[in-house]
């Protein structure tokens, strides 16, 4: 349960990233230093003033215009999500976008610790742009390793779009109702480079949820709560179906009938 935080906005978003740490590392989705995510919080940080901060320029990277001047958390490279939720401090940098999208800087004084964003920065900031781009209201991206969504896209019978969303709406109602657009796919596609990246770009434009098939996934909200409950109700429906694997038989599921319902009803009552 999202817990009701005191404190300035930008501690509470310190909070709240750790707190999301913990359900991560707790539920096995965030092996080693796997995962990481990164949050918007422009509007809730004063503009810096000066440039004393060293530039710090991305490889092979044009930096979307609408982020000039914007400033994120960032996760650390090699950072824990473990060790994040204990001391988020220390594993999370706050940067701050050249406004002449020459590169970014990390604001505040880091002292011995650890002084680089995660190696997946450019991905995160390509789809920050996007967001900004289209004018939504997302500004967290999360990148993690749901466990029985990844062993689900092992399976070649779900090797579709069409296919894995069927099934997730099937095995429980809540993902027909909180992701009535389903997930997207993106086939496999080696880690951290610019084709996974493209990929996710190209499905974020219908989908909140993308999974990475053999990989796990990525996921925006308009907060970093909202992007792990939309992974934890998909990732959830995976699991009663491996349940019902492990029993012994092939589960129902709902039919199509109940799921008209449900779109029915929720299309037009909806305070999600």
């Amino acid at each position: 349960m999202k817990k009701r935080t005191s404190g300035s906005p930008l501690k509470r978003v310190v909070r709240d990233i750790a707190e999301v740490a913990r359900h991560l590392w707790e539920r096995g989705w965030a092996e080693r230093n796997a995962g990481n995510l990164s949050l918007d919080i422009t509007d809730i940080t004063p503009e810096s003033k000066g440039t004393r901060e060293r530039l710090h320029k991305i490889t092979g990277m044009m930096i979307p215009p609408e982020l000039a001047g914007r400033r994120f958390y960032v996760t650390a490279t090699g950072s824990k999500f473990r060790e994040t939720a204990s001391d988020p401090e220390e594993n999370l940098l706050m940067i701050r976008i050249a406004g002449d999208l020459r590169g970014y800087r990390i604001l505040g004084d880091r002292g011995g610790s650890v002084t680089r964003p995660t190696s997946e920065l450019a991905t995160h900031l390509r789809i920050h742009g996007f967001l900004r781009k289209r004018g939504l209201p997302q500004k967290a991206v999360l990148h993690t390793h749901p466990i029985y969504l990844i062993a689900l896209t092992h399976l070649k019978a779900y090797g579709s779009e069409k296919a894995v969303n069927r099934l997730l709406w099937m095995m429980h109602p809540e993902v027909k109702v909180v992701l009535p657009e389903g997930v997207g796919l993106v086939p496999y596609r080696c880690p951290g480079t610019s084709l996974l990246a493209e990929a996710t770009l190209k499905s974020l434009k219908d989908h909140r949820v993308v999974l990475w098939e053999k990989h796990g996934c990525a996921a925006i909200g308009r907060d970093i709560w909202e992007a792990f409950d939309l992974v934890d109700t998909v990732n959830k429906a995976a699991q009663a179906f491996f349940l019902c694997r492990m029993a012994g038989y092939e589960p129902e599921g709902l039919n199509a009938r109940q799921l008209r319902e449900l779109e029915r009803l929720w299309s037009t009552n909806s305070s999600r």
